[in-house]
């Protein structure tokens, strides 16, 4: 992905919200699994969702309740990133 689509899409994931609910001002949260880097390596910029502090960072969010538990409660990162790229897709 080149400087240009990057910004390109993380403004979009900007202007999407959290995935979570919806709320402004997202983080960049880069998926987490095998199937989205290498060894020690975050996923590349193509596999990234928007979310809040809350559902990113803090004891609700991704990091801090681990994938699966995640996963369950808000469903798969895969299902959001499919939401999200048809945004990105679209409204770019």
């Amino acid at each position: 992905m080149t400087n240009t689509e990057r910004k390109k899409r993380f403004n979009a994931l900007s202007r999407y919200g959290c995935c979570v609910c919806r709320r402004p001002t997202p983080e960049v949260h880069h998926l987490i699994g095998h199937n989205y880097k290498g060894m020690a390596m975050k996923a590349n910029d193509e596999y990234t969702i928007p979310l809040c502090w809350e559902h990113h960072r803090s004891e609700n969010g991704i990091h801090g309740m681990g994938r699966s538990k995640f996963e369950e409660v808000y469903g798969t990162q895969e299902y959001h990133l499919e939401q999200v790229n048809k945004f990105v897709d679209k409204y770019g």
